[in-house]
């Protein structure tokens, strides 16, 4: 007499069946955890970039003097967790690698180049975007 040994289809369809749906479920909950807090870094990076290109076309429009800080602001929706400031630093040119400067009113003084710095933040995080403006 034979003996058949191992797994009918059956069986082995129930198996597949809920190792797919626990690999679902964990899926989800392991991609849940940092997807929120990347895609707020996405947003805030954008959000960061966006300001410093209007920043370039406020000074192409109005000249270097027009590049002056603002204060803490928070964002209007779908933006309104976020917090958005601008700190304006003059700067010498030799100086342009170090993060020392005056603070910011350089209009009057022979001072050519400006640091900007965006600082995005939100609960639990902040992003800093910087550039150097020169009025060449």
């Amino acid at each position: 007499m034979m003996k058949n040994s191992g797994f009918t289809l059956i069986e082995t369809l129930m198996v597949i069946v809920l190792m797919g749906i626990m690999g679902t479920g964990l899926l989800y909950y392991f991609a849940g955890l940092g997807s929120s807090t990347q895609a707020q870094v996405v947003q805030a990076t954008a959000l960061g970039q966006e300001k410093i290109e209007r920043i370039i076309a406020d000074k192409k429009a109005n000249g270097f003097n027009s590049i002056v800080s603002e204060a803490p602001a928070a964002l209007t929706a779908p933006y309104d967790r976020f917090t958005r400031e601008v700190e304006v630093y003059c700067v010498n040119e030799a100086d342009l690698d170090l993060p020392a400067g005056t603070m910011p009113n350089c209009n009057d003084t022979d001072i050519s180049a400006k640091r900007v710095k965006v600082t995005v933040s939100w609960q639990g995080g902040a992003i800093d975007v910087v550039t150097v403006m020169t009025d060449h």
